[in-house]
């Protein structure tokens, strides 16, 4: 088996690499904007490099972990760009891939729900209320049409120790390092997920040939100010530069799912085991901090 990861500079992506390295699995990445040593670069707006990308390659299983340029914001303002890559390089992809019958494996979003009644199940019906949550549904169903195996992993609130990448837990330890204050939401909720367990999962699902969309998320569910406010104590920063405010206080471009996040009793019968909680996730998050912190 070879795995190719579309989006390996990103924070699931490295995730994603490491852990196939880690379990002898051989694999290969790309990247877009964001060199990565020993990844290609990969646009998937130009159909012929990605179909050019896959015949030398010959992957078996394709993790398609690559996001919306600029953001949720950024999309909104910008929706044929968003839908360029989001919806056109998805379906770029599944052509690419039919012809070797790889598996699929697209990264989606709770924000393909309102946020009036979450959590979310799988079952749910998508109702979006943003340009990106319209394109994340539009991959969802473009995906659903490939006939030789997917896996459609939703997830939210993504986190992990990794420089360079624009994550709230690298975002916090930015402007705290530099005594600024953040302002987080009080009023959108969801589950805070570390990176290196929604790679897991997501290997763990692919590997026994699980099929369909799964919710790969944390155990709790909080307001993103709670989150925020953990992830600076993990970092032994100064907490009371969290300002808890209400989402119409930050203007945001797009519109959030306020009441948003996803269950996990699909994902715990499918795996047999329990997702981590937050303080869980924190240990293994505060020691790669304190690992690479200490050797940097």
């Amino acid at each position: 088996m070879k795995a190719l990861v579309v989006g390996a500079s990103g924070q699931l992506g490295s995730a994603l690499l490491a852990l196939l390295q880690a379990r002898g699995i051989p694999a290969v990445g790309t990247y877009c904007s964001h060199p990565r040593q020993g990844s290609a670069v990969l646009d998937l707006r130009d159909r012929e490099a990605v179909r050019r990308s896959f015949a030398g390659l010959e992957p078996d299983l394709v993790f398609l972990t690559q996001n919306a340029p600029g953001g949720v914001d950024f999309c909104e303002d910008h929706p044929d760009q968003a839908a360029a890559v989001l919806v056109g390089g998805t379906r770029h992809v599944l052509e690419a891939a039919a012809p070797r019958r790889a598996k699929v494996v697209l990264f989606s979003s709770d924000y393909v729900f309102d946020g009036e009644s979450g959590p979310y199940a799988e079952e749910a019906p998508p109702s979006p209320i943003s340009v990106y949550g319209d394109a994340k549904l539009a991959a969802e169903e473009a995906v659903q049409a490939y006939p030789h195996g997917f896996l459609i992993a939703r997830t939210t609130a993504v986190f992990s120790w990794s420089p360079g990448t624009k994550n709230i837990a690298m975002q916090i330890h930015e402007r705290l390092g530099s005594r600024q204050a953040f302002r987080a939401p009080n009023d959108q909720w969801c589950n805070p997920t570390l990176a290196e367990h929604l790679a897991a999962a997501c290997l763990d699902l692919a590997l026994s040939d699980a099929r369909g969309t799964f919710n790969v998320v944390g155990r709790d569910w909080m307001p993103r100010y709670e989150m925020a406010a953990a992830l600076a104590r993990a970092m032994s920063l100064d907490a009371s530069l969290i300002q808890s405010v209400a989402t119409s206080e930050l203007r945001q471009r797009a519109r959030r799912p306020l009441k948003g996040g996803l269950t996990t009793d699909k994902l715990r019968r499918a795996l047999g085991v329990e997702p981590p909680t937050m303080e869980e996730s924190l240990r293994r998050f505060s020691a790669k901090f304190r690992q690479e912190v200490t050797h940097a």
